[in-house]
């Protein structure tokens, strides 16, 4: 028998309305009125609508979607870049949806590390200032951060780079870069906001690989945004495909492909049908 795999991650019943009188539309969301219906009366929008999902640990999970569908709000969401207007998200047992700011400033230095999708880098400090940025706020010795940045820079193949400024890179290494950052603080928990998607398509290819080698060597709890259906099924353990807030299908790259649940995921999946036939 398999071992019991464990919630790093559970969200249950999150939502997240957007506008100044969220607690109104709330209701009428309780009340069982559409989306469509709360715009309508309101103004207010629902952005997330009571998701309940958990992510184990040490799993790459891809939350997938058309913009709109809510994807990145639920992910900033995890990182309390946005407060949720109801539920809760717990991590690691603690319900961080309901902690002050100061433990939630705590927790995104040590716990959760964040890789935006425009690299984020500080275009005045080194790539090797850059990656010791998280540990200077920590308060981490400058011997020791150091050490650590020049540490993870290796991980990605760029420590010979660590005295240059981040203009004198390619997207691909500054999004590297973006990805030892985040590593040098030694998080449990990656949020990725279709961090490669800036990049040309065989760059794209060889961060989608590094990834997968690093989280393989790491194994990092991973939670990656994506609207790309391929890239979703090369590096996803599994996949949430959400619309309109909700999490329309969830499982196994293989299981979305066998028993799609609805024309909203065949029509996603159609690209990768179309690919193969054209590979034959």
């Amino acid at each position: 028998m398999g071992r019991k795999l464990e919630s790093k991650i559970e969200i249950e019943h999150l939502i997240k309305i957007y506008g100044d009188r969220p607690h109104v539309a709330l209701q009428l969301f309780r009340e069982g009125k559409t989306r469509d219906d709360i715009l309508h009366l309101t103004n207010q929008v629902v952005s997330i609508a009571d998701i309940s999902l958990k992510i184990n640990q040490g799993e790459l999970f891809v939350m997938m979607g058309l913009s709109g569908s809510g994807k990145s709000t639920l992910v900033r969401c995890i990182n309390r870049l946005i407060k949720p207007t109801s539920g809760h998200i717990y991590i690691d047992g603690e319900d961080i949806a309901h902690v002050n700011e100061k433990r939630m400033r705590e927790l995104r230095l040590s716990k959760i590390s964040m890789v935006f999708q425009q690299f984020g880098l500080f275009p005045h400090k080194t790539v090797g200032e850059n990656v010791e940025y998280g540990l200077k706020v920590r308060g981490i010795k400058p011997l020791l951060r150091r050490q650590k940045a020049t540490e993870t820079l290796a991980l990605v193949g760029l420590e010979q780079w660590a005295n240059y400024f981040p203009s004198a890179l390619s997207g691909g290494m500054q999004q590297r870069v973006g990805l030892a950052r985040a590593l040098a603080t030694d998080a449990e928990i990656l949020l990725m906001d279709e961090p490669f998607s800036a990049l040309d398509p065989l760059i794209r290819r060889e961060m989608q690989e590094e990834l997968l080698r690093l989280q393989k060597e790491l194994h990092k709890t991973i939670i990656f945004i994506s609207h790309d259906i391929h890239e979703a099924f090369k590096i996803g353990d599994r996949i949430a495909v959400m619309k309109e807030g909700k999490i329309v299908q969830l499982g196994t790259p293989k299981e979305i492909i066998s028993q799609p649940t609805n024309d909203y995921i065949r029509a996603f999946l159609q690209d990768i049908y179309d690919s193969k036939a054209i590979l034959g």
